[in-house]
């Protein structure tokens, strides 16, 4: 919201002792560029050290070289790319197969790197790159087998852009190109799925907001799970935001949920569809999708007996009294 070089008031150390507060098992920063971050390295050092989460950075890809001080305590990398040459450009600036590029210097040592993170490349499908997508899962194996292919929905899944607009008729045409991204490269996977599952994209039960919690640039923490009055008080434009298209009907389920949640009952309602945590909603519901073992792979270890009892009661009281703890346990990778 500012011109890139103008200072910020953030003090980010001061916000990750409230993080670590918290000691959340799986540390996302995303952005805005991450690699923009002088003290990146810094901070995530500081958080290793104080209750070593499992750590994801997104990056948009211009210039994964400036995240190689930062690279030790990285677990996992996340960069995004839309499709080969133009197709990138397009949508982020830089030309997908220089992004690749610079990916390829980095794992194969040019010049030699150490701790060099876990690789995830995620693309988002829509009509205009659908038809590059196996080729460019070709060129990412031809990078670096190891490398991971993730495929997520545009949003908003109705919209002219999506492959989804038609629902059944366009999963069934991913899906015919997903096999054949799986022919090219078995290490890509997908969360279309877990958009396919609701009935009604504007009006959608979502089960993962009161799983994640998120920090806003001013320092706040808010959940999408929040009351009216909490999601309007991080708000910068809070009318703008009321009335522009959707505002009031957002506000009103909020509202809605808010009084519910005082009597004690709590309304996973939402208006907003987006990619999140969706693989989440999938195991909580007792259903399958390839996207939740990639994810799940950052919680090894990291929780406790109390923390599964925690989830199997509020997962069984609120959610689906059919719901398996100990598969979720399984693919987590941990032992029963």
């Amino acid at each position: 919201m500012k011109r890139a070089g103008a200072p910020e008031e953030t003090d980010r150390f001061a916000a990750l002792e409230r993080i670590g507060a918290l000691a959340p098992p799986i540390l996302n920063i995303s952005g805005g560029e991450p690699a923009l971050v002088k003290e990146l390295p810094a901070l995530l050092a500081k958080a290793k050290e104080a209750w070593n989460p499992y750590i994801r950075v997104v990056h948009n890809g211009t210039a994964p070289g400036k995240l190689v001080d930062s690279f030790p305590y990285i677990d996992r990398l996340v960069i995004s790319i839309d499709g080969p040459g133009g197709i990138n450009s397009a949508t982020r600036g830089i030309n997908g197969d220089t992004v690749l590029e610079k990916i390829a210097d980095i794992v194969s040592g040019r010049p030699p790197i150490a701790g060099i993170p876990e690789i995830i490349i995620n693309t988002v499908v829509t009509e205009t790159n659908i038809g590059t997508l196996p080729a460019f899962s070709a060129q990412i194996a031809a990078v670096s087998p190891r490398i991971v292919h993730a495929l997520l929905p545009v949003m908003p899944a109705d919209g002219a852009l999506s492959v989804l607009r038609d629902r059944e008729t366009g999963y069934r045409r991913f899906l015919e190109v997903y096999a054949e991204m799986l022919k090219a490269h078995p290490q890509t996977v997908h969360n279309l799925d877990c958009v396919m599952r609701h009935e009604d994209w504007r009006k959608i039960q979502c089960y993962n907001q009161y799983f994640t919690i998120r920090f806003s640039p001013r320092g706040e923490f808010f959940s999408c799970g929040a009351g009216l009055s909490a999601q309007l008080r991080r708000t910068d434009g809070v009318f703008k935001k009321l009335f522009k298209k959707g505002g009031l009907r957002k506000a009103f389920t909020m509202f809605a949920r808010s009084i519910k949640n005082r009597a004690g009952k709590i309304d996973f309602t939402c208006r907003t569809m987006c990619n999140c945590d969706s693989w989440l909603d999938m195991l909580l519901l007792g259903m399958d999708t390839g996207y939740a073992p990639l994810i799940l792979q950052g919680f090894k270890g990291r929780l406790t007996d109390a923390d599964y009892k925690k989830l199997d009661e509020f997962a069984r009281t609120h959610i689906s009294k059919d719901f398996d703890i100990n598969r979720f346990r399984d693919m987590a990778g941990c032992k029963k």
